[in-house]
């Protein structure tokens, strides 16, 4: 797999972990600008936006908490937004019916329990994000 990083101003490859079913969190430049995106063949497709700041996973789901941050604001760390993403629903074009969220706790918890997730954490936590 080629995975290719281009370079505006300053960019850089701060991060790159690849996850179950071809998802991957990264980020160019800045730890804020972590995101969750999809390897399509050559391509990398953006599911969610910055700041992704908390990811768990395990063969079925991936499970993401994210503080939405409009470019070039910090991100709004008074807002946690949950998504779920299931790994048997192919990603379309149209990436909104490929997973569910954003939702808030309750929200997040309610699907969980609908879904039957069980025992799920976030593995993978930023710190210095959250």
């Amino acid at each position: 797999m080629m995975i290719v990083t281009l370079c505006f101003g300053c960019g850089r490859e701060a991060y790159y972990k690849d996850l179950n079913g071809g998802y991957y969190i990264s980020a160019t430049g800045v730890d804020e600008d972590m995101s969750l995106g999809y390897q399509d063949g050559e391509y990398g497709i953006g599911v969610i936006d910055a700041t992704v700041f908390a990811v768990g996973q395990n063969n079925s789901f991936i499970v993401v908490k994210q503080h939405p941050r409009s470019f070039p604001d910090k991100p709004d760390k008074g807002v946690i937004n949950y998504y779920i993403i299931p790994l048997k629903t192919k990603l379309t074009k149209s990436a909104d019916k490929s997973f569910y969220g954003p939702l808030n706790l309750s929200e997040f918890e309610k699907k969980e329990q609908d879904l039957n997730i069980k025992d799920l954490v976030f593995t993978h936590v930023f710190k210095d994000l959250e």
